[in-house]
């Protein structure tokens, strides 16, 4: 796994984002204590492979149970990155 951190200014408040990247793996091999204390999760899936999304639905059936917004984000073009990035901030 690897990870980053982005830092967002909400108003006047700094806020720093550590973002995981899993690379993929299967969920059943990252246990809950990677996002048992999280304050958000992203989760990611790439439209035009549909073995992409069917692996992704493993993930949200998890952590579900936790927090669910959906947005439909690009990293391609970044449409709609700032927003969900916002809103998880």
């Amino acid at each position: 796994m690897d990870f980053q951190v982005r830092s967002l200014k909400l108003g006047s408040t700094h806020v720093a984002l550590q973002l995981w990247d899993t690379a993929g793996q299967e969920f059943h091999s990252i246990t809950q204590q990677y996002y048992r204390k999280a304050d958000g999760i992203l989760a990611m899936y790439d439209v035009t492979q549909a073995c992409s999304f069917t692996a992704v639905r493993a993930w949200l059936d998890q952590i579900q149970e936790y927090q669910s917004e959906f947005f439909e984000c690009s990293a391609k073009s970044g449409h709609n990155i700032q927003r969900a990035m916002t809103q998880l901030a």
